[in-house]
């Protein structure tokens, strides 16, 4: 256990004074090793537990030896007696460097693990980019298709509509000319009836004509 210097334990003292007796109040191990804590405020007392370096006691009796009492970490308490040459009113400054050091690391560790998730939520943002630039053209070819296909649509109707109007027509001409067919036929029965009448009637007619001849003969 290193010694302590007179002027920090004249100001240790000083902060005695001021605390007074009171109960609770709080003092700091200083040595760089672990400081004995005894069941009597001499050497010779029985080694309670052994606090280690920086850790917080309450201030019981400050004197030469205080009696004090160490929290463990779980939670348990311990009383006992240490020589107040190894206390001070403050951590002493390697325990605040340790627990700088440890902050700093903890605060490192938690800075590379929010960089990690930047990395990770830009990655994403530049997949969602990717994704968004692709369904946005994909949205504009699909657009200028519904325009075509709307178009040919419209021609497909116009075009459907011809095909029925010239079917209609087809089937009119076809009529027309099934009737004309039958009027061409009916013409020529007509036509040929009328020349065998007018034979029959011309036959006839010579043959009442040569009869009257004859009847002028005899």
């Amino acid at each position: 256990m290193r010694k302590m210097r007179p002027c920090s334990a004249i100001l240790l003292i000083a902060v005695f004074l001021c605390c007074g007796t009171a109960f609770g109040s709080k003092a700091y191990v200083t040595d760089s090793q672990e400081v004995t804590l005894k069941n009597t405020p001499n050497s010779n007392g029985k080694t309670v537990i052994e606090v280690p370096p920086g850790s917080p006691v309450e201030l019981v009796t400050p004197n030469q030896w205080v009696h004090v009492r160490y929290i463990k970490p779980g939670g348990e308490t311990r009383d006992g007696w240490a020589q107040v040459k190894f206390l001070g009113a403050w951590p002493p400054d390697s325990s605040v460097a340790r627990e700088l050091g440890e902050e700093n690391k903890a605060l490192n560790d938690k800075l590379s693990t929010m960089d990690k998730e930047k990395a990770g939520f830009v990655q994403k943002e530049k997949e969602l980019t990717d994704k968004l630039t692709k369904l946005n053209a994909a949205y504009e070819e699909l657009k200028g298709g519904s325009t075509n296909y709307l178009k040919l649509k419209s021609e497909f109707d116009s075009a459907k509509t011809g095909l029925a109007s010239a079917q209609e027509n087809m089937q009119s001409l076809l009529q027309e000319n099934e009737n004309l067919k039958l009027s061409q036929h009916i013409h020529g029965f007509v036509a040929g009836a009328l020349v065998l009448l007018l034979g029959v009637f011309l036959g006839w007619a010579g043959g009442k004509r040569r009869k009257r001849r004859k009847s002028l003969y005899y």
